[in-house]
């Protein structure tokens, strides 16, 4: 089925032979026109994903972030072909979200049934027990096999979270419990792929009413190349995970909250690229969350360091909380050019040969 039309791309970095050679600079490029009042790039002549080389280890990683509205699902390929998608998005059928829920899980199907042609999914990493996380995880097991499910071992008496594991067991896959003191992860890998699995010590006893205190994170290096999921994890677990070291790209924490996304975190994860993903403004659950914070975006920006020459749509609290949110209170802030964020790119999709550098196209 076809899906998504490329409507926009950026290559950054020339590629290199081999893991750890220099890196050649990239033109910066100009910014794209934005729509007036929407803080979204203006359409361009359609682009296909960038073509990457294979070079460390084999063939390229790719990590598709799906436009999932005001919720997350990632689908990692690598290079050995076996995928791990990364929460599921929302249920389509979540109380007083109506079409956009809808719209946003048909975007998530879409996006496997082009990406995962063979029709499993090796691992489905859930990071938190919250509707827009796993609520589409039914939908998704109902049309594609699934290898292995792995998630936190909480909530389980609630209805959302027995649904998604019925459906990893209806597809009789292997269902796995990260947590602290047990982080095997039931995927085997080629010796240039590392997968890690991060949580605290201990959870943290906010966790008994805040589900995304218990974020199990996924850390991905293929090479030189590095990828950090961390679902919604926020200032209460940032300080207590070790995440090994920086890492090239984040998925920024909790859509764009301020609620994550530290200092010291973005200190300790010195990210060279980053992804929100998040609804657009008043769409959907968004309508109560507005996000992606401007305070977020301001310090992802400042952490990656370099032009800010994009923009993204975000939401200033420092007036007002989002409750008592007015149109003005939403502006167009300054952000880095390898900032992406799903509410303005739509289907985002990044790859990388193992040499530290990712090539970026964007479409809806």
């Amino acid at each position: 089925m076809r899906i998504h039309r490329w409507v926009r791309a950026t290559l950054f970095a020339g590629f290199v032979i081999g893991c750890g050679g220099s890196p050649r600079p990239a033109p910066a490029g100009p910014t794209p026109p934005t729509e007036p009042g929407t803080g979204s790039a203006a359409p361009e002549p359609t682009a296909r994903e960038p073509p990457v080389e294979a070079q460390c280890g084999g063939k390229p990683m790719r990590i598709a972030f799906y436009d999932a509205g005001q919720a997350l699902a990632a689908l990692v390929t690598l290079p050995d072909g076996k995928t791990i998608l990364v929460d599921a998005g929302e249920s389509p059928t979540r109380a007083g979200c109506g079409a956009p829920c809808k719209a946003w899980h048909a975007r998530v199907l879409a996006g496997l049934e082009k990406d995962v042609p063979g029709g499993k999914i090796d691992m489905v990493w859930n990071t938190h027990p919250h509707s827009d996380h796993l609520g589409g995880l039914p939908g998704v097991g109902a049309k594609f096999e699934i290898g292995a499910y792995v998630h936190n071992g909480r909530d389980t008496d609630k209805a959302t979270v027995k649904k998604a594991i019925g459906a990893a067991n209806d597809d009789k896959a292997t269902v796995v419990i990260v947590e602290p003191g047990t982080t095997t992860i039931p995927l085997p890998t080629s010796e240039d792929v590392k997968l890690t699995a991060i949580v605290p010590d201990a959870w943290a006893s906010i966790c008994k009413t805040d589900a995304n205190a218990c974020s199990i994170l996924l850390r991905i290096d293929y090479c030189e190349s590095s990828v950090l999921f961390t679902g919604d994890a926020e200032k209460d677990e940032e300080p207590h995970v070790n995440i090994g070291g920086p890492v090239g790209l984040l998925q920024v924490g909790h859509h764009g909250s301020d609620t994550s996304s530290t200092a010291d975190f973005l200190k300790a994860v010195a990210p060279k690229y980053a992804v929100i993903s998040s609804g657009k403004q008043g769409d959907g659950t968004n309508k109560t969350y507005c996000h992606p914070i401007k305070s977020t975006v301001d310090a992802v920006t400042a952490a990656i360091g370099g032009p800010a020459t994009g923009k993204l749509r975000a939401y200033d609290n420092t007036k007002a909380k989002c409750n008592k949110q007015k149109p003005a209170y939403w502006s167009d802030v300054p952000s880095s050019d390898t900032l992406w964020s799903t509410a303005r790119d739509g289907m985002i999709v990044l790859t990388t040969n193992g040499d530290g550098k990712f090539a970026a196209a964007v479409g809806q």
